[in-house]
């Protein structure tokens, strides 16, 4: 049995998401490269963030809440997703946004405005954000409302079990298409860090071997390797388990590269990974793992699962962003 089927579970994505054979493009791969297309869950843009929204928006439910409070950046994917999500189950939704108003919202913000969701601007850093979160939910149920508070990118252990019924899926295909579990090392990038206490979880409850890197794009190492300690306990205990062994995660540091423009160096990892393999990668989370990707093949002799996450929003405005440099423009004649 799932472990993860205890729970009540909002059907809204499509699964399990495709694993498939990367075509060969210009990584210099010692082993294969399998592509696990979360980018690609059918429900609005929302990527894997389906996936812990799916346990949440259904514990909200049951919970009688009828609003739910969330946060984040203006760009974060998870707010969009978070507001279309509980706009499907019927509830309301306010989010709480770092920072000033701008002129030209991101489109998860416009996503978000476009189910209805109440929208605050902060004016404080994202780092905040949690508070703020806790805060606006203390206040709509002095008004009387039943608010249901979610942290940045639902980073809580009923959120996590989306993931690690993630882990529980990979591990039925790999096992499907002849793939040795405990021959596969993971790549991901991470955020707010559920999806990989999710996986660290689920790996824990199948006894699988497999090696998970982070590529943490959000806080520094210290700093996140601590919340997915805690938060991958915490979802554990939730399986009935104790807290899972950390022996065979590793996480990366790419914080720097939050929130910026492509360089050069980005640009051109981009267009490789979709003239080469078909994906389409934003700047904050997919062109960083791509650059990790880049350096483990050339060195494990391990299948590698590229974890797609999402990001699409922000992979098409960065295509915007980039315009036409470098193109040619035909002229009618």
């Amino acid at each position: 049995m799932n472990p993860t089927d205890r729970f009540p579970r909002t059907h809204l994505g499509q699964f399990p998401t495709a694993l498939h054979r990367a075509a060969p493009w210009q990584v210099d791969a010692a082993a294969p490269i399998l592509l696990k297309r979360d980018d690609l869950t059918g429900f609005g843009l929302a990527g894997n963030k389906v996936r812990p929204l799916e346990y949440l928006m259904a514990d909200a439910v049951k919970c009688d809440s009828n609003v739910v409070v969330t946060g984040g950046a203006a760009g974060s994917n998870f707010i969009g997703a978070c507001a279309h999500a509980a706009a499907a189950v019927g509830l309301d939704c306010e989010i709480e946004v770092a920072g000033e108003p701008m002129d030209v919202w991101p489109v998860p913000l416009l996503m978000a405005q476009s189910t209805g969701a109440v929208i605050h601007f902060t004016g404080l850093d994202r780092s905040l954000i949690n508070e703020q979160v806790e805060q606006r939910a203390v206040e709509l149920a002095a008004e009387g409302r039943g608010p249901y508070p979610v942290p940045r990118g639902g980073a809580t252990a009923v959120g996590g079990l989306g993931f690690a019924r993630a882990a529980i899926e990979l591990h039925e295909q790999c096992n499907a298409r002849g793939t040795d579990p405990n021959q596969v090392t993971v790549v991901l990038p991470v955020g707010s860090g559920a999806s990989i206490a999710g996986i660290l979880a689920g790996s824990d409850f199948l006894g699988a071997l497999w090696k998970i890197v982070g590529v943490s794009v959000s806080r520094n190492v210290d700093q996140m390797g601590g919340i997915i300690s805690d938060l991958s306990t915490e979802i554990s205990e939730l399986l009935g388990r104790g807290a899972p062994s950390m022996a065979n995660f590793t996480i990366i540091d790419a914080v720097g590269s939050h929130g910026q423009e492509l360089d050069e160096n980005g640009g051109l990892a981009r267009e490789q990974a979709f003239r080469g393999a078909g994906v389409l990668l934003d700047p904050t989370y997919g062109v960083p793992s791509y650059e990790i990707i880049s350096q483990i093949t050339r060195e494990s002799k391990d299948t590698l699962v590229w974890w797609l996450t999402g990001g699409l929003p922000g992979a098409i405005e960065s295509l915007a962003v980039m315009g036409n440099r470098g193109s040619v423009v035909a002229e009618n004649v």
